[in-house]
């Protein structure tokens, strides 16, 4: 085993200065599976990335799939850290619909791949087959998804290239796990790549080569459970030798095979359609996106009414804005022709123009009904209005920091769990208007306190364990609990106007008085045209809505600010 381990030689063992070997070719070796077929693999002559290696976790699970080839068969699978291949040809000998097998993008790597790709072709029938069926591609783990999830698509099924909804059903992790600062990557390409459905599974197998570091190795479950999946061990198995037979350390543990399965939870996160669940997956991960709520007619309609209400504000003829360089209120309107702004302030203020058209869809059936599922147990009566602003391009880039909207970062862990403790009595969410994907956020931290890596992080971190860019095609809503850990990324390059709104529920009047009345909607809200709802039980409802948020603002006085900065 590799990766710098000191076995206290004193330095016997280096090379003299003046000595330098060449590298070691590439080897060949053949593996046989329970059928008796026979699959040759090339390996390349050395790799930093442990590529030169045929693994046992790659083995066993090969066999794993064959004992029960429905575990693949008809499915699609991507395949990480793949060196030669071994799983992902397996897998397409077995009848999987599509497999995408990836490592590091380093041109040996990749050609190596196709070459064993290329090779079963050969000796696999029908000839063809292997070569249609299997793909190899370099990958970065915790890359961006997208070119992976773009081979899912065919002119076959009349599906565009572009179609990154199409996830895969099955993922191969075969002995990665010592890798042990790329967890956080891994899951991360897991979220983004496996299928939500109950019905998908990440097969992780493993052996712990350095047996002192088996724990560590183990740790990558706990990333996994933190991100708010499920694991299952399936098998343990006991080798008659280990891969390295001269390495030091508990030769029982060098010599066991273990594998693991990673599952979404009961309900999945993201996409899925069936509202019964949506509930769930807001408990579950912290937020759940749903698909394109919107008609055509409403998006055009919308669109323009957006780009009407920020041409305004970028000329100075708006004061209610956020402007860039400030992410929390309150925001001096005389910063927005010096600094941009990145967002549009009160879309329902009687004086904007389009208030009526954003008012109606505010207090629609398409967004209530939502949230009143997500309020459980809520109805008409129990609706508050609260916030209705516009999230758009900013002129320069900006970021947003790592933050929980009503719980200041110097919060300490009991602190955080307090507040936590709390029911959300809102449900809040982001509708994108065009492609958006400036929300990051770290799934399942909205019911627990910040990790040691979550505190010890910038307040700018790129990456964080578990995180995940949550992606809306026009239409897409998110809705999500506002003290997850989240961060907003916003790239001046791309068109941008999400509607970012939130609706409470009377009985939290008291707890959201400071997250809604520091925006200060409690100044104009009596002015709040109605007249675009044209159904009689939407004015009604809308009417009791605006109402309550009076009551509240009534009895609450002064709030005063969430957050600074």
């Amino acid at each position: 085993m590799e990766e710098g381990d000191d076995y206290g030689t004193g330095g016997l063992m280096d090379d003299p200065e003046d000595y330098y070997p060449s590298t070691p070719p590439p080897t060949t070796q053949i593996f046989t599976m329970g059928s008796g077929k026979e699959i040759v693999l090339h390996l390349v002559g050395h790799s930093p990335t442990e590529a030169h290696h045929l693994w046992n976790g790659a083995k066993i699970i090969s066999d794993y799939f064959e004992e029960d080839p429905a575990r693949v068969r008809g499915k699609t699978v991507l395949e990480l850290g793949a060196a030669s291949g071994l799983p992902s040809l397996v897998t397409g000998i077995l009848g999987a619909k599509k497999v995408v097998m990836t490592d590091f993008p380093d041109p040996d790597l990749v050609m190596n791949m196709q070459k064993n790709i290329d090779e079963c072709d050969e000796t696999t029938e029908p000839k063809g087959h292997i070569a249609k069926t299997i793909d190899a591609a370099g990958f970065v783990w915790g890359g961006d998804p997208a070119p992976l999830l773009a081979r899912l698509s065919s002119d076959e099924d009349g599906s565009s290239a572009a179609r990154t909804e199409e996830r895969f059903d099955v993922l191969i992790l075969a002995d990665l796990l010592f890798r042990h600062s790329e967890h956080g990557a891994l899951v991360k390409t897991i979220r983004e790549t496996m299928k939500p459905s109950r019905e998908s599974a990440a097969y992780v197998f493993f052996t712990s080569y350095r047996p002192w570091k088996k724990d560590l190795d183990m740790g990558f479950f706990d990333v996994a459970r933190e991100a708010g999946f499920e694991v299952e061990q399936v098998l343990e198995k006991k080798l008659e030798k280990p891969l390295f037979e001269n390495d030091p350390g508990d030769l029982d543990v060098q010599k066991t095979v273990k594998g693991f399965v990673v599952r979404w939870p009961e309900s999945p996160t993201m996409t899925a359609q069936d509202s019964s669940s949506h509930l769930s997956q807001l408990q579950a991960n912290g937020f759940v996106v749903i698909k394109s709520i919107l008609s055509p007619s409403q998006l055009e309609l919308l669109r323009t009414a957006s780009q009407q209400a920020t041409a305004l504000a970028r000329a100075g003829q708006w004061p209610h804005v956020r402007t860039v360089g400030k992410q929390f209120p309150p925001w001096n309107p005389a910063d927005a022709r010096s600094q941009g702004i990145w967002g549009v302030q009160h879309l329902m203020h009687p004086q904007l123009p389009g208030h009526a058209d954003f008012a109606a869809l505010y207090f629609s059936e398409e967004v209530l009904g939502i949230a009143k599922e997500l309020l459980l147990g809520c109805g008409d009566e129990h609706l508050v209005m609260e916030l209705f602003n516009m999230l758009v391009r900013p002129e320069r880039d900006f970021e947003l920091r790592w933050h929980r909207d009503d719980i200041p970062p110097e919060a300490t862990d009991e602190e955080e769990m307090e507040r936590l403790g709390r029911p959300a009595f809102h449900a809040q969410y982001n509708l994108a208007l065009w492609e958006d994907e400036s929300l990051v956020v770290v799934p399942g931290s909205h019911v627990r306190a910040r990790t040691a890596a979550e505190r010890a992080a910038g307040p700018f971190e790129r990456e964080l364990p578990g995180q995940l860019v949550v992606r809306l095609e026009p239409g897409d809503i998110v809705f999500y609990n506002n003290n997850i850990l989240h961060r907003g990324v916003y790239d001046s390059g791309r068109e941008r106007a999400t509607l970012h709104g939130s609706v409470g529920h009377v009985a939290g009047s008291g707890l959201r008085a400071r997250n809604v009345l520091q925006h200060g909607v409690g100044a104009w809200v009596d002015g709040v045209d109605l007249g675009g709802l044209k159904d009689e039980g939407e004015r009604r409802r809308a009417e009791g809505m605006r109402e309550r948020l009076v009551r509240m603002g009534g009895e609450s006085g002064e709030v005063g600010y969430s957050l600074e900065g």
